[in-house]
């Protein structure tokens, strides 16, 4: 016969996962509470900064492409492309960068923190910082002339799009030596990278030497996949399982190189 359940064991050994996932989440907040300290300071900034890049480059372009809806929607995905790389892979790892410089991470790691609660705090302030992005860009479509139609696929390569940028941007600021040399990586990445992968234009429109780059490059499976939600396409898979790859690996070596302890 089975003796009586200690249901004081049993309760006490259930109460010993939760204050663990609790911290988990408080501390994933307290990031992204910190983080959005310095957005709210000047937040009308990072509502203007779409209205100056990406929807400015959108602008240009659009008079400088032949009037043609696929080319419309193919500037209109870049633009998306842009502004996302814009607030993430530059704006974002400028900021990890300092976190390290200026001793804020030491400051998290008195809490004590874990390297993935930052990390997930810092995603979800990327999230936050390139949604009004995204959204002023596709609400002036009209202004400029593109017909949107847009399906269910834009959220999941929209979020594929960010978890990969992202991604870039965890590298970056867990590998950059200086501050200095941070910013120089960031803007490569963040901006020059865009502007040459294939992503205002199609792989086929490409030079060689870009096509070699469009190849590796998640701009260019960002740019197609969106492109595609857009026009009314749902087959988006493979960019977004390419984007997803992308991501994953990013941000696995970035929280690897990411230094969390004093040495």
């Amino acid at each position: 016969m089975t003796g009586p359940v200690n249901f004081s064991t049993a309760s006490s050994a259930g109460s010993a996962v939760s204050p663990g996932a609790a911290k988990f989440v408080r501390d994933v907040a307290s990031v992204l509470e910190m983080k959005l300290l310095f957005l709210l300071r000047g937040w009308y900034w990072y509502l203007v900064r779409p209205l100056v890049f990406p929807l400015g480059v959108l602008f240009w372009l659009r008079v400088m492409v032949p009037d043609d809806p696929e080319v419309n929607l193919r500037v209109m995905a870049g633009a998306v492309v842009f502004g996302v790389s814009l607030s993430t892979a530059n704006m974002l790892s400028q900021q990890i960068v300092q976190d390290r410089f200026l001793g804020r991470i030491k400051l998290l790691v008195t809490m004590p923190m874990s390297k993935s609660a930052y990390a997930l705090g810092v995603l979800i302030f990327s999230a936050v910082q390139a949604t009004p992005v995204i959204i002023i860009l596709l609400s002036t479509s009209s202004l400029v002339g593109v017909n949107l139609d847009l399906t269910w696929a834009v959220l999941p390569l929209v979020i594929a799009t960010l978890l990969s940028i992202s991604g870039i941007a965890l590298l970056i600021g867990s590998h950059a030596p200086t501050v200095e040399i941070g910013g120089i990586m960031s803007n490569i990445f963040g901006v020059i990278l865009v502007m040459v992968s294939p992503v205002f234009f199609t792989m086929d429109q490409a030079p060689t030497a870009i096509k070699w780059l469009g190849w590796v490059s998640p701009m260019r499976y960002a740019s197609d996949g969106i492109t595609k939600s857009i026009s009314g396409e749902t087959q988006i898979w493979t960019e977004f399982a390419i984007l997803a790859v992308f991501a994953v690996v990013a941000m696995a070596l970035g929280l690897w190189k990411l230094t969390w302890r004093e040495r």
